[in-house]
């Protein structure tokens, strides 16, 4: 495969840039160590993804629903990639910082849904922590989920420091980890993010899938978040018949092994196992792999979002935007109306940005500004649209999103060096103490050593990330009237005042788009059913959570009219129903 032989030769061209990279952020000191660095392997992979991703000349596109999907053994690439994280290294994690996790679903036949690890045991800090017990129990009935554990676990935050410098890119690493044997380690669904898997130890089968293909695209569905929550994705729909039921292809059916790594574009359905039918990877209990996300739907940093952020600002209405359900403020560009376009069409309007747009001036993007401006022309006469959107509209978006995409680059960037730098101090703590450890004792965690804690490291990170979101919408929206955040009107024309943290305190309803908490940064979501004090979620991927008031965040400030419908432990299908009846009424009047 010509992806292949590009992906090595960059690599191999990439090693000196990788190896000076670590030696610079202090992961090596002896030059004739440099080479045992697996932050600059790390680092190599991801920059080889950037330059295969600029080269004009590549037959093979590698992101995105027209990608190249990729597998290569770890005898490619030396053993830098392999022993670098293992289970006891997970154990060490858990006894030193505050971590969570979530156990996914393993029903092939329905979407892939996720239930948290840690049950506390007790009111004391120490009661609240996700201990080595839970996750081994966890592990009996599915595969255990580590979001954005590169911001958390020091050890992690160097390769994850690696892709996002390599790429110049936002990015996020998850760690996924699975007992031998699970039939279905992961069902069947898609992801927002091209990723970059690289497995650390035992082994895992993957099998992946061709997205499907025209006539087979449910317009209702979200290409990059099939099969998670409410939506089904089950295995045989993919596999019957020789292109299966939804126009899918397998592409490949591999088993990665430690150092091994498998490239799998966004949007292309795929499902995992740790079922082994040789005899050679017999000798291993837990399969753990990384999954570096290629983070470019996430930050708005594609077609798609440069055009609608240039309508939106320009006070027009987006044909392809789907139609806004209850109080909705955010939408998901990627369901309705762009589903139904050619596929050829719709697959380059949900394209990525060039990974090199970070790097370029905020002035240099005549190419893309040219390339947008064609698509939505295209969009304009398969549609009927007459919506124009001028060049400058479209530059004036462009230099937006670059500058936004800037601001979440940096901040991811200072997030993972103080991780890098929290491992540096403990270790060096470790060794002023050796002398002294009882290894009978359980470490104690001082009140200095808690305030330095994933925990309470992380989130002002991603606070500083939600102000650069709502910064970004605000400029989308500069032309419409604001909205006084600490009032609102009801049916009286009464302003009320409302609570001053309301975001976190007022009453939510189901259907209200929120941002909540996923690892430990806000995103996109919506209530789906209220029981008791808990929320279960619906993140904008399609996860499902169940989280308390505190974890999420209100978006608008509540209606106060009378006519608002208190949807409190209806379901979708109640909602629909008592909504239609409430609008035949209010159509009678």
């Amino acid at each position: 495969m010509q992806i292949v032989d590009q992906f090595l030769t960059q690599y191999g061209n990439s090693l000196e840039e990788g190896y000076d990279w670590a030696k610079e952020f202090g992961f090596t000191e002896d030059d004739d160590d440099i080479q045992k660095s697996a932050e600059g392997a790390f680092y190599a992979l991801f920059k080889a993804i950037k330059n295969i991703d600029s080269m004009d000349n590549s037959n093979e596109k590698l992101l995105g629903l027209d990608g190249t999907p990729f597998y290569i053994p770890s005898t490619a690439f030396g053993s830098q990639l392999s022993n670098f994280f293992h289970f006891p290294n997970l154990a060490i994690a858990l006894e030193e910082d505050f971590l969570d996790a979530q156990r996914g679903s393993t029903d092939n036949r329905k979407g892939w849904k996720v239930s948290e690890v840690s049950q506390p045991t007790g009111s004391s800090f120490d009661d609240a922590r996700m201990t080595l017990t839970q996750v081994k129990t966890a592990l009996e009935s599915g595969t255990v989920i580590f979001n954005n554990i590169g911001a958390h676990i020091p050890k992690l935050a160097g390769p994850t420091l690696a892709s996002t410098d390599a790429l110049s890119l936002p990015g996020a690493l998850n760690m996924y980890v699975t007992k031998r044997g699970m039939r279905t380690s992961a069902p069947p669904h898609t992801d927002r993010q091209d990723v970059l898997v690289v497995q650390m130890e035992g082994a895992k089968r993957w099998r992946v899938f061709r997205p499907p293909t025209d006539g087979n695209v449910n317009p209702t569905a979200d290409p990059f978040a099939r099969g998670k929550g409410d939506d089904s994705l089950p295995l045989h729909t993919l596999l019957e018949g020789k292109e299966g039921r939804l126009g899918t292809e397998l592409l490949m059916d591999v088993i990665t092994r430690e150092g091994d790594i498998l490239f799998i574009p966004a949007g292309f359905p795929h499902t995992t196992d740790t079922v082994e039918e040789t005899e050679d990877t017999a000798d291993y209990d837990t399969s753990i792999h990384l999954t570096f996300n290629i983070d470019t739907h996430v930050w708005n940093l594609n077609n798609l979002s440069v055009r609608n952020t240039a309508i939106r600002r320009s006070g027009k209405t987006d044909t392809l935007a789907p139609p806004k359900l209850f109080n909705e403020e955010v939408t998901n560009l990627y369901v309705g109306k762009v589903n139904q376009l050619p596929n050829n069409m719709r697959s380059q309007l949900i394209d990525a940005l060039p990974l090199k747009f970070l790097d370029m001036s905020p002035n240099d993007n005549s190419d893309i500004v040219k390339n947008i401006e064609e698509l939505s022309s295209m969009v304009n006469e398969a549609t009927g649209d007459s919506t124009d959107i001028s060049s400058d509209s479209l530059q004036e978006a462009v230099e937006q999103i670059h500058s936004y995409g800037s601001s979440i680059l940096d901040i991811h960037r200072d997030m993972y060096l103080a991780a890098v730098e929290e491992g540096r101090l403990r270790k060096a703590e470790a060794a002023m103490t050796a002398h002294m450890k009882d290894s009978s004792k359980k470490v104690t965690m001082t009140p200095e050593k808690m305030q330095r804690l994933s925990l309470f490291r992380v989130r002002p990170f991603f606070e500083h990330i939600d102000t650069k979101k709502k910064e970004l919408e605000q400029w989308c929206l500069s032309g419409s009237v604001a909205v006084d955040s600490s009032s609102t009107t009801g049916a009286s024309g009464k302003a009320q005042t409302l609570d001053v943290d309301w975001q976190f305190t007022a009453p939510l309803k189901v259907g209200d788009q929120v941002e909540a908490d996923l690892g430990g940064a806000f995103f996109e979501a919506k209530i789906a059913q209220i029981v008791g004090d808990s929320y279960n979620v619906v993140f904008f991927d399609g996860d499902k959570d169940t989280l308390d008031r505190s974890q999420i965040k209100l978006l608008t400030p509540p209606s106060a009219d009378s006519d608002e419908i208190d949807t409190t432990g209806l379901t979708k299908k109640e909602i629909k129903k008592l909504r239609k009846k409430m609008e035949k009424k209010k159509n009678k009047k």
